[in-house]
């Protein structure tokens, strides 16, 4: 396996475990969704989603405030020249999906009905 790819993959595991780790009750339950290294290895793009928080701004707000910190955690972690800056994502794809699976189910109740009346 590349060099790079092996970095890459390192960092993606220890990202998603330094932030599910530091999550806590301010943040919300927060979903990693996704992790990109850029290719000279000195930016990681954290996609991130908030389940069950009352404001998703203010706990990405939050999180985002945290990434300092994040980024200290992963150099104690990795053995390379250049820690990669942190930074966050809101992915709003899981919302969507939830919406669009309730409108679905919602349409697909409103045409049984309309069968019932027609049958």
């Amino acid at each position: 396996m590349d060099h790079k790819l092996k970095v890459k993959a390192i960092i993606d595991r220890n990202i998603r475990d330094i932030v599910l780790k530091n999550s806590n009750n301010k943040i919300g339950f927060i979903s990693v969704n996704k992790v990109e290294v850029s290719n000279d290895l000195s930016f990681v793009k954290v996609y991130v989603s908030f389940m069950n928080a009352e404001d998703k701004l203010k706990s990405f707000k939050k999180l985002e405030q945290m990434a300092p910190y994040m980024r200290h955690q992963l150099a104690e972690k990795l053995s390379i020249y250049k820690t990669p800056r942190v930074g966050f994502i809101l992915d709003e794809r899981f919302n969507i999906d939830q919406k669009m699976s309730e409108l679905l189910e919602k349409d697909a109740k409103e045409l049984n009905k309309i069968k019932k009346k027609n049958s």
